[in-house]
């Protein structure tokens, strides 16, 4: 079986969509915006790295409120 190619990173890692147990990303959260985004701008999984990455980049993020609220 020949290796995924990340598309955001372009190394090879190998994803276990198809696998028996349940894929190491699973146990990342990202949020629906991001992942929303993540659709649109690569075609295929990333490796877990780039999804780590994505999610401490979220974390690091401060939360924006809507205007008006407390």
């Amino acid at each position: 079986m020949t290796p995924d190619k990340c598309p955001r990173c372009a190394r090879p890692f190998a994803c276990g969509m198809h696998g028996r147990a349940p894929c190491a990303c699973t146990g990342v959260a990202l949020s629906p915006a991001t992942l929303a985004r993540l659709r649109a701008e690569h075609a295929g999984c990333l490796c877990l790295d780039c999804l780590r990455e994505l999610a401490e980049q979220e974390k690091s993020r401060p939360v924006s409120r809507p205007a008006g609220s407390a």
